[in-house]
């Protein structure tokens, strides 16, 4: 399985080449989006854009895991991360409804 990473370059470009808008202007427009979505997540542990999804902090509890190569116990710490759950608008998109 092939991974189709984009990047803020990608992003800014596709931009500047589709509505020919400055890339100082884009740029700047794409950091402000980024940092009211970690805002967000740091202030309320959510955030939701209309009908796209909604990111949310999950707090996972320290536990040991096994390297399965060397069988090698080690402790993985407690930790916040960030999962994802589409909207039923892009659900419905993504399978062809």
């Amino acid at each position: 399985m092939s991974r189709n990473n984009i990047t803020k370059n990608d992003i800014v470009h596709n931009i500047k080449d589709r509505y020919r808008l400055p890339v100082n202007f884009i740029e700047s427009i794409y950091d402000n989006i980024f940092l009211i979505v970690k805002n967000g997540l740091k202030n309320d542990g959510k955030f939701k854009i209309s009908k796209f999804g909604t990111f949310k902090v999950l707090f996972k509890k320290a536990r040991f895991g096994l390297n399965p190569k060397s069988k090698v116990k080690y402790s993985i710490s407690e930790r916040k991360v960030v999962v994802f759950s589409p909207s039923k608008i892009v659900k419905n998109k993504l399978n062809g409804k």
